[in-house]
């Protein structure tokens, strides 16, 4: 499938989208004393889909077929519904570096899997690319001290489910109408199945619990990681292929570790650092390869 049109707007959209799903990381940590995973993730989806919801009447709606959206976006919304939870029950059984780590192996898997289902060309510097990007975020997160148990493979599950996810918005992109409708309903199916848990354990539910950091960490995850960063996914997926989004997705890790340092005080050895280049650098490489793929359609 082939995406026509400037790479550069989409790309900025999709770093956006990866900053936002980066500081993701230090808001659940702020949250996740106070709420269950499924807590979190049912109350960040069906708040952005409330408030999606409340602002399409000020949209011009008429040329968007509605049904149609909200066909679309019911195996996409539990597929990253189902991620998300995945990602973070798995890090209760272990750590944030081996998630990290195997969470990021759908780099490798969305250039095959849509090669395959897609019919994307895939190019051996492309390749490259995600091999450097992956030996950037072995650096990140220090592979040397992986230790496979349940919650790798639970974490193995979510990659596999992340790429699904991807390859599934790149191939229905053409078909949705509108990025913003798309991504409210998405939400609502994301959150939905988790609201049963409020039935069997409320307490983990109680937002008069939570303090300024946790409430803060709350309206990010909405606000920014889920109505914004989700939004700009759907959007820019219209005009480049599942494999260079996915590349792009990665820079998340490196946000992810800026922002720890900051709010978290945590720090970046000297590899890591150049961990974080390696991906920069395999990020920007991908777009310039994409560039000149278009350049040369266009001819």
């Amino acid at each position: 499938m082939t995406k026509q049109g400037s790479l550069l707007k989409p790309s900025i959209e999709l770093i956006f989208a990866a900053l936002f799903w980066g500081f993701g990381f230090v808001a659940t940590v702020w949250v996740l004393p106070f709420l269950s995973p499924a807590a979190i993730i049912s109350m960040r989806f069906l708040t952005s889909a409330l408030i999606s919801v409340c602002i399409f009447p000020f949209l011009d709606l008429k040329q968007v077929d509605l049904k149609s959206e909200f066909k679309f976006s019911i195996p996409a919304g539990i597929l990253i519904g189902l991620c998300l939870f995945l990602q973070t029950y798995g890090l209760q059984f272990t750590t944030a570096t081996n998630s990290g780590f195997i969470t990021t192996l759908y780099v490798v898997f969305v250039p095959l899997v849509a090669a395959l289902a897609l019919k994307e060309k895939l190019s051996w510097m492309h390749l490259l690319f995600v091999f450097t990007a992956l030996v950037g975020t072995g650096f990140i997160i220090q592979i040397g001290k992986l230790d496979l148990n349940l919650g790798d493979f639970l974490t193995l599950a979510c990659a596999l489910v992340a790429t699904i996810q991807i390859v599934y918005i790149g191939w229905i992109s053409d078909r949705t109408q509108n990025a913003f409708v798309f991504n409210g309903f998405q939400s609502f199916w994301a959150g939905l199945p988790f609201l049963c848990e409020y039935f069997v354990n409320p307490t983990k539910w109680q937002l008069a619990n939570l303090d300024t950091r946790a409430w803060v960490g709350i309206v990010s995850l909405t606000l920014g990681s889920t109505v914004i960063a989700f939004f700009l996914q759907v959007r820019a997926q219209k005009q480049i292929s599942s494999a260079l989004a996915s590349l792009l997705f990665l820079l998340e890790s490196p946000f992810s570790f800026l922002f720890a340092s900051i709010f978290l005080k945590e720090s970046m050895s000297l590899s890591q650092s150049f961990g974080a280049v390696l991906i920069l650098l395999s990020c920007g490489g991908a777009v310039w390869l994409e560039s000149r793929k278009h350049s040369r359609a266009k001819v």
